[in-house]
């Protein structure tokens, strides 16, 4: 009796096993189908060859991001996702995705991204629905270097980066904060001879310096601002981009997805290339302009840039400088546009008698459907600068 109740005992288990791991192999392989989807419902295709699941550890094996126009895709290699739990409604969270390194290369190039690590990684039980929900999503992805060789130098280095979103509570924000670290950029191996003087007379051999972004996505309206793109390089400047616009939502989103696929599927001949460049001309007017500024911040390079094209002209800095702002007006007057052309030149003459700051914005009244600036752009292009109320300033705080 007891060993018919051992018997039964054991044949209990060994099912219980099987069809736990059964189980674990189908959530492995559906957790792979939604990871998949959800990043081709972004705009990129990836493939992989299995996935395969272990406690709350999912592998998926051979991964390779698809590159629209290339033969040969990115290929990540195995990745591990840590912590995966299902959501409760057919999608997934997991706790983190890590690797070691990650390299690509072709011919004399190649590109390595050390340390990756995900956190608190969400993917959707379907895409293409009407909330943030439908969308993949992560708390934060940081890296160690990130190394670009060719031929045999390593002509850009990062120590780090990071980048972290966060949803708003009633789900209709985005907020985004990234930057990079530690860059390096090696100009010692420029061969070519013009690039090579400019180079050697500033004494830019080396160039270091950090990579700064933040910005929101409002969902409702598709607004998304960009209120910092900086790029600072040391002893040569900051250079500030920010920019904002409406009109991506999530239908626009899906939109896009589908003018994607039929794009896919469309043939090469010109008939068909004009029917999805309209398309896409409507897809656009969709989009408003809100406004637009790049500022750039001198820290040296506007002097190093007069001080070597004036030896070269064998003459002084100041009459370089003299010999520039006689210049401007006339190369200005082309523009068609007095008010402007005024504007540009005082304040491209105060920068470069004094270089501290430049600016150009674009801050029109009233938000501007993209329609209505390819409009003028192509009828009166002269007339840009008012329609988009376009301002240049130097010097200012």
């Amino acid at each position: 009796m007891r060993a018919q109740s051992f018997k039964t005992g054991l044949a209990a288990g060994v099912a219980l096993l099987v069809t736990t791991q059964w189980a674990a192999a189908l959530d492995a392989d559906d957790f792979a189908k939604k990871f998949a989807a959800a990043y081709a419902a972004q705009g990129a295709e990836i493939t992989y060859d299995s996935a395969s699941g272990q406690g709350d550890t999912v592998t998926i094996k051979n991964v390779k991001m698809e590159v629209p126009g290339e033969e040969e895709g990115l290929n990540f290699g195995d990745l591990s996702f840590d912590g995966v739990s299902e959501d409760g409604s057919g999608g997934y969270k997991a706790a983190s995705l890590s690797k070691d390194k990650i390299e690509f290369s072709e011919e004399d190039v190649s590109f390595s991204v050390s340390d990756l690590k995900v956190e608190n990684l969400y993917v959707p039980a379907q895409t293409g629905g009407d909330t943030l929900d439908d969308l993949l999503f992560y708390d934060s992805v940081t890296t160690g270097p990130i190394v670009l060789n060719v031929e045999g130098n390593d002509v850009f280095q990062a120590s780090r980066s990071e980048t972290k979103t966060s949803k708003s509570s009633d789900n209709t924000r985005v907020d985004v904060a990234a930057r990079v670290d530690g860059l390096n950029v090696d100009l010692s191996a420029v061969d070519d001879a013009q690039a090579r003087q400019a180079i050697d007379g500033m004494g830019y051999q080396n160039l270091s310096g950090d990579i700064v972004i933040n910005g929101y996505w409002a969902v409702p309206t598709g607004e998304i601002t960009l209120s910092e793109y900086a790029l600072t390089l040391d002893d040569v400047g900051r250079l500030d981009l920010q920019f904002s616009i409406s009109g991506y939502t999530l239908d626009f989103i899906k939109g896009l997805q589908q003018m994607q696929e039929q794009m896919a599927s469309q043939s090469d001949d010109a008939k068909g290339q004009q029917a999805m460049g309209l398309a896409m001309m409507g897809m656009m007017q969709q989009l408003t302009f809100n406004s637009m500024s790049i500022r750039f911040d001198d820290a040296s390079l506007t002097n190093k840039i007069l001080d070597m094209v004036a030896s070269q002209q064998g003459m002084s800095r100041d009459q370089m400088v003299q010999g520039l702002q006689g210049m401007l007006p006339l190369v200005l007057a082309q523009l068609q546009n007095p008010d402007f052309q005024k504007q540009v030149t005082e304040a491209v003459s105060l920068y470069l008698s004094d270089p501290k700051s430049i600016e150009i914005s674009a801050k029109p009244e009233a938000p501007l459907p993209f329609a209505s600036i390819a409009g003028s752009a192509m009828g009166a292009p002269q007339t840009l600068p008012q329609v988009m109320n376009v301002s240049v300033t130097a010097n200012q705080n």
